[in-house]
């Protein structure tokens, strides 16, 4: 009867089994460090596309900032150029203002009527005292001072029967008093700033003779 000895070839099935099973688990290794690999990998760009996409939003949020920067010191500058020609106008009303009323004062001003002192106070009132040859010749000049750009809320504050020798006549005459709210600026001037001029007091009654 012939033996045959397995032995040694069962011996090198599991060897080779070994070898397999190794092989398998070096390749399953393998895959896993690659898919692991490439999983971090894209991660990794994921990670860098959104800092590229904060870097930007950065940027664009810096240069609104410095947009809106600009912006303001523009509306600066146009509020400080605009008070300055508020000053320039306010000057040269200034200026030409007071000439204006006291031309417009001399054509309104009767001919018969003398003004001696004008005393301007604070800027917005002026008192003027003369002398008048009758007390209609006040009123005539109160009713021009009203319908005049330049004045308004006239009032008469004091008048006095007084007589003058002029030459070898003696003479009966008004010494009177007026007192007015005065504006420099003129028609346009006003209608330009919106301004209404007021209504005037009823003119008072006339002063005894």
């Amino acid at each position: 009867m012939v033996r045959i000895n397995l032995l040694p070839v069962k011996v090198s099935k599991k060897k080779e089994a070994g070898k397999q099973q190794l092989i398998l688990f070096a390749v399953l290794l393998l895959g896993g460090l690659v898919l692991n690999y490439a999983w971090a990998h894209q991660r990794s760009g994921v990670h860098k596309d959104l800092r590229a996409q904060v870097e930007r939003k950065k940027a664009e949020i810096q240069q609104l900032e410095r947009i809106i920067g600009e912006v303001k010191n523009i509306r600066t500058q146009q509020d400080e150029l605009r008070k300055k020609l508020d000053v320039l106008d306010r000057l040269k009303a200034g200026r030409n203002g007071p000439v204006k009323m006291l031309d417009e004062l001399a054509t309104v001003t009767p001919k018969r009527l003398w003004l001696r002192k004008m005393e301007e106070k604070g800027g917005t009132t002026i008192s003027f005292e003369g002398t008048a040859a009758t007390i209609d010749d006040v009123s005539a000049l109160m009713a021009a001072l009203k319908t005049s750009h330049h004045f308004s809320n006239v009032e008469l504050k004091k008048t006095a029967a007084v007589t003058a020798k002029v030459a070898t006549a003696t003479h009966r005459l008004v010494d009177f008093t007026i007192n007015a709210a005065v504006t420099y600026a003129g028609p346009v001037d006003a209608a330009a700033a919106g301004g209404k001029p007021g209504t005037p007091p009823a003119p008072p009654a006339p002063a005894p003779r």
